[in-house]
């Protein structure tokens, strides 16, 4: 199957829309998720976010592996994807702990530091695994659309996982 190639104008479009649902979803939980906060909150966080992004990377993995990965990763990254993902995923503990220390507000820090969380993971991919002239679906795009897309693509996806974490959580208290 020919999979059609991703343009630096698309990453830059598609980055502009997650922005802005980025940006509702900070308006949103900043007003849903508030102290007292639900006390298994940070447990159920780490779970969430650990099963989330190990699933997460296990598809993107699975699915996008001959089309993309496989031209510049070493086969065992396949293999890893579901420990790297949980192990990012296990990072967002630390992001919530750091983000709810008083005098911050804790869902725009918490959010801010899931979405940097990206840019050692695409720096490296794209600098040491030189992944944006390896794989075809995206060679040719520009660094910085990489990079701005991986950003607003994990607040994304850390979104997410803080909406299910404080349901769960709110449910379980």
């Amino acid at each position: 199957m020919q999979v059609p190639a991703v343009t630096t104008h698309l990453m830059w479009s598609i980055a502009g829309v997650l922005a802005v649902i980025d940006l509702a979803f900070v308006t949103v939980l900043s007003l849903r998720v508030r102290p007292p906060w639900p006390p298994r909150l940070a447990p159920v966080l780490l779970a969430v976010g650990a099963l989330s992004f190990a699933a997460l990377f296990t598809w993107a993995f699975r699915s996008y592996w001959d089309s993309c990965y496989a031209a510049a990763l070493p086969t065992a990254m396949k293999a890893l994807a579901p420990l790297l993902g949980a192990v990012l995923g296990a990072l967002g503990w630390v992001f919530w702990w750091l983000a709810r220390r008083p005098g911050r507000g804790a869902v725009p820090l918490f959010l801010l530091l899931g979405a940097a969380e990206s840019i050692p993971g695409h720096l490296n991919a794209i600098y040491r695994f030189d992944l944006l002239e390896r794989c075809p679906l995206i060679q040719g795009i520009s660094p910085a659309s990489a990079l701005v897309f991986g950003l607003v693509e994990f607040g994304f996806y850390w979104s997410v996982v803080l909406t299910a974490s404080n349901v769960v959580a709110r449910l379980l208290d």
